[in-house]
């Protein structure tokens, strides 16, 4: 039995630039209501049309994007409606994945959760919102990595990704995000307790305070996360229509 190593390879690129977009959406690089073509992610990317396009299905597929006419896309809308949605989840998923973690961590992942809650803190302090949301996804991935289920991982990954953009407009525009930033290093205080102590309730029982915290607060600011939403449907930029089907 042979490998077929351009299989393997094009396999490895495609999810490649699949984390790639992934991250430029959470980050904010991809803007809400902007419309992105294959053709400009591809030379953003200096990557082929190919795996931008397998990239782009896999986004539209988890809802973090939405394909519109003419072959464009843009980020899915962010509603109230969503909103529930992600909290409902949440509460179920990350529950259950902290649970199963604090049974396997080990004393090096719970030093990284104690770093990367530092990170945070300093971002807090330094009034760089941005800084502090990639921390704060950072210190709940090396958590639940330690759950060993990636499918849960899979799951709560699509629901940062769909969040992402529009939390992080919502930052920039609100007055004073700090108190709520710094009580969510609180938070990951308690978490990072009950990870030494092993008790998979507290630490299950911190992770629903900390959703319930960002619940409450968006909730009072809906106002502002509404107006860092686009609507649905992005005009598609003109002069793109006749060099879409060469990428085929």
């Amino acid at each position: 039995m042979t490998t077929d190593l351009g299989q393997i390879e094009s396999v490895t690129i495609q999810l490649q630039v699949y984390n790639r977009l992934r991250e430029a959406l959470f980050t904010g690089k991809l803007l809400p209501g902007e419309s992105l073509t294959i053709r400009n992610l591809a030379a953003m990317l200096g990557t082929s049309p190919m795996p931008v396009r397998e990239a782009l299905q896999r986004l539209v597929a988890e809802h973090a994007l939405t394909q519109l006419p003419n072959r464009t896309f843009c980020v899915t809308p962010f509603t109230a409606a969503m909103f529930r949605e992600l909290m409902r989840v949440r509460m179920a998923v990350e529950g259950l994945a902290a649970n199963q973690a604090v049974r396997r961590i080990t004393p090096e992942t719970i030093a990284r959760l104690r770093e990367i809650n530092l990170e945070m803190k300093a971002g807090v302090e330094e009034g760089v919102p941005p800084a502090v949301m990639t921390a704060n996804r950072a210190f709940h991935f090396t958590l639940y990595e330690s759950a060993e289920m990636p499918q849960l991982l899979d799951i709560i990954n699509g629901l940062w990704l769909r969040a992402g953009p529009y939390l992080m407009n919502a930052h920039r525009k609100l007055d004073n995000p700090t108190p709520f930033l710094r009580a969510g290093t609180l938070f990951h205080e308690r978490i990072i307790a009950a990870c030494e102590r092993g008790t998979p309730t507290a630490a299950a029982r911190a992770i629903a305070g900390d959703i319930w915290h960002s619940a409450r607060y968006f909730r009072r600011n809906v106002d502002v996360i509404n107006e860092a939403t686009p609507p649905a449907a992005a005009t598609p930029r003109r002069g793109r229509r006749r060099a879409e089907p060469s990428e085929s």
